[in-house]
């Protein structure tokens, strides 16, 4: 599964909302939301990948963060709602704007976009309002453009949501990953999606234990010593 992109534009379509990226020599046709911050042609761009798939093709959607993405992912769950309209609702509304329309019930706002009326967005509203705001609760926010800093990774968060403060070797242990590659990490963390878990766990999951072994003088040599190692931590979680 592919979760995150970082390459070079080589085309857009205005119209289409969509982008070449050339990523190390293979370019990925890539759409994304109108008036998202998007780099001119021969400009790097980042970008969290949201994969379509369908039994005959899949089709890659990208974002700017983390949020945007879950949002997405989340309007594909609702009846009669495309990834053309999921689109064109992140488009026109800003992510936090939406979680606010959930939260104060919104209709007419949400109707506002065009191709949906007052019954798909009551639909919208009931179907996601708990659902949404109490995921995007436990989650923190991450931009695609922060996660290359110095070569190397920013704002891998702790794989923990549920506690509100990370202990100090846990902090250690996170940012002793942020120059390493991010190649490792973004692979294992789309071999975690693949066994059930969210995108975005997977990548703070991979990000974390990444962090544990460099300052354990473990550096994990490739994708499937990485992905050993996050195995054995959820384990060792499973079991406290």
């Amino acid at each position: 599964m592919i979760a995150y992109l970082r390459g070079r534009i080589i085309y857009r379509d205005i119209e289409k909302s969509l982008i070449i990226l050339d990523v190390n020599g293979i370019g990925y046709e890539v759409y994304v939301p109108v008036g998202g911050r998007t780099p001119d042609i021969e400009r790097e761009t980042s970008l969290f990948i949201y994969m379509y798939v369908r039994e005959d093709k899949i089709t890659l959607y990208g974002f700017d963060t983390t949020l945007q993405r879950e949002i997405f992912g989340f309007l594909l769950n609702v009846k009669d709602v495309g990834p053309r309209l999921a689109v064109a609702v992140i488009s026109n509304i800003d992510a936090n704007n939406f979680l606010n329309i959930l939260t104060t019930q919104d209709v007419s706002a949400l109707s506002r976009i065009k191709g949906i009326g007052t019954a798909k967005a009551e639909r919208i509203i009931m179907e996601l309002k708990n659902k949404v705001l109490k995921k995007v609760s436990l989650l923190s926010d991450v931009n695609a453009q922060d996660l290359y800093i110095n070569n190397g990774m920013k704002g891998i968060n702790d794989f923990n949501h549920s506690e509100n403060k990370t202990s100090n070797e846990d902090k250690t242990a996170l940012n002793a990953g942020i120059k390493q590659s991010a190649d490792i990490v973004t692979e294992s963390a789309g071999a975690l999606e693949a066994l059930g878990y969210s995108k975005f766990d997977s990548l703070n999951l991979a990000g974390k234990v990444f962090g544990i072994l460099k300052t354990d003088g473990e550096v994990p040599a490739g994708t499937e010593d990485l992905m050993r190692e996050c195995l054995k931590y959820i384990y060792s979680k499973k079991r406290l």
